[in-house]
């Protein structure tokens, strides 16, 4: 009897000892929140990073797709397509020859009216122009600059500096044979 007694008492410990092990230490929980701080704090400096970039990757893409529509329109529609340009605005229309100079209310900034090809943008506010030429003429200081693209798949010269408040900048050109548009980073920032 006093062997099955001991037993049961020494079980009675083991059980008890589980129920006091079941949870997690304050030493496993400290570490388990600092990796996470260590996550947090290698990952931020990322996010804002990637953050402070969009701009400049949000205007390199819209001038890219405005310029792509201006030749894509020419060619379909086998006329000259204008890529109108405003630098004291920052802002760029494509407007096919023979249309209305301005834009439909319906036509929303960065979405194209497939109708009629036109198509308008403006930049983020971030966003500033340091250089535009059109036929090695610079019009940084115009009121409008106009960019003809043609039928057969060609345009005139064309290269604009774009820059970000963050040190970002960006060459567009268009290849005046082929007239496709090429970007190239010229510096990513601070």
């Amino acid at each position: 009897e006093m062997c099955i007694r001991d037993r049961y008492c020494h079980m009675n410990v083991r059980a008890t000892q589980f129920r006091y092990r079941s949870g997690f230490t304050l030493i496993e929980i400290m570490m388990v929140v600092g990796l996470i701080l260590i996550m947090f704090t290698v990952g931020i400096p990322s996010f804002v990073n990637a953050n402070n970039q969009r701009p400049m990757r949000l205007a390199t893409k819209n001038l890219m797709e405005a310029l792509n529509t201006a030749r894509a329109q020419a060619i379909i529609r086998g006329q000259v397509v204008e890529f109108r340009i405003n630098p004291m605005e920052y802002s760029f229309n494509v407007i096919p020859t023979g249309q209305r100079t301005e834009l439909d209310e319906n036509v929303q900034s960065g979405s194209p009216d497939t109708k009629r090809g036109l198509f308008s943008v403006k930049f983020p506010d971030e966003i500033g122009i340091e250089l535009l030429d059109v036929n090695f003429v610079d019009l940084k200081k115009e009121e409008n600059a106009v960019l003809k693209f043609y039928s057969n798949g060609t345009s005139e010269e064309f290269k604009m500096v774009i820059r970000s408040l963050h040190g970002e900048y960006r060459l567009v050109t268009v290849d005046p044979i082929t007239a496709r548009p090429n970007y190239e980073v010229l510096a990513d920032g601070f």
